[in-house]
């Protein structure tokens, strides 16, 4: 179902499979190619190790953008269409903290909130990874999370190393 109005979105890609940075790029092509999603703007890429309960550098590390775009979508249907680009980019849902070709969060829309179960917005976790912040404050470096604040100030806290892919 498609809003009247866009909203901005804000999603996190990542992928630690494969040529990383090439299949981010496919993904916005793919995201900015769906009717009722336009790409405003994406950050550069940026690199951080993999995360697993058993510890970290279990799997190869990631590269991460943010993509910041407009949607017409209701939030479930952004969802789908984020799957369906997901999925045609061979991801693989078979273990939690496994590794991917592709992932694509939504962190937030406008000042949306939702909580279902299958979408939580803002993203829950967003506040607390640098992978995501970081590429967030590079677009908007005066941006808020919704119930958490400033992302400036939530990047110089949260946990993680990442660094800027050449």
């Amino acid at each position: 179902m498609r809003l009247s109005l866009e909203r901005r979105a804000v999603l996190s890609l990542g992928s630690n499979l494969g040529d990383r940075v090439a299949t981010i790029d496919r993904a916005v092509r793919a995201l900015g190619a769906i009717d009722g999603i336009r790409v405003l703007e994406r950050s550069s890429a940026w690199e951080s190790p993999s995360w697993h309960p058993d510890g970290e550098g279990l799997s190869p590390d990631y590269a991460n953008i943010v993509a910041i775009v407009g949607t017409s979508l209701e939030p479930l249907d952004l969802l789908d269409a984020i799957r369906a680009v997901e999925d045609a980019l061979g991801r693989v849902r078979e273990e939690r903290y496994g590794s991917r070709t592709i992932d694509i969060d939504i962190v937030a829309i406008g000042a949306l909130e939702v909580d279902s179960a299958e979408l939580t917005v803002p993203h829950p976790r967003a506040h607390e990874r640098q992978f995501v912040l970081q590429p967030w404050l590079e677009l908007e470096p005066h941006a808020e999370l919704p119930g958490h604040g400033s992302i400036a100030e939530l990047a110089e806290y949260a946990d993680g190393d990442v660094w800027r892919l050449a």
